[in-house]
């Protein structure tokens, strides 16, 4: 019969063995970022390259988490729209626009202007037509 000690210790020792530690998810999602970098190339969405990896055993995370990863640890590889990129610091501090800012801006006011049903505008001194 074993001692009280000996039982304890070899449960210690299993229960060590089936933890797992904090950082293996990340650990795991950084050796495989080159790949998953490349897939994402490719065009393979992230629900499918995660859930090869997962099959596979390359990554024991939950889909959540994969994705928390590749947010933190991968730069985004599309390129932004420069109508709708923030002003630089000089145009912000100058107020100067590029010409494509101004045409589109001009284009939204006409658009306005020919529209008579393009929402409210306030008029101080009002029409004696449109009153009741």
């Amino acid at each position: 019969m074993k001692s009280y000690i000996d039982e304890l210790a070899e449960w210690v020792d299993k229960r060590a063995k089936k933890k797992r530690r904090q950082d293996e998810a990340a650990v795991a999602f950084l050796a495989a970022r080159s790949n998953v970098k490349e897939a994402i190339d490719a065009g393979y969405a992230l629900s499918t390259i995660w859930e090869h990896m997962h099959e596979t055993g390359k990554l024991k995370c939950s889909y959540e988490t994969f994705r928390k990863h590749v947010r933190r640890h991968m730069k985004p590889t599309t390129q932004a729209d420069p109508k709708t990129t923030p002003k630089t610091g000089a145009q912000a501090f100058t107020g100067k626009e590029s010409q494509d800012d101004q045409k589109i801006k001009t284009s939204k006011v006409e658009q306005k202007n020919d529209d008579p049903l393009n929402g409210f505008t306030f008029n101080a001194t009002p029409k004696k037509e449109e009153l009741f």
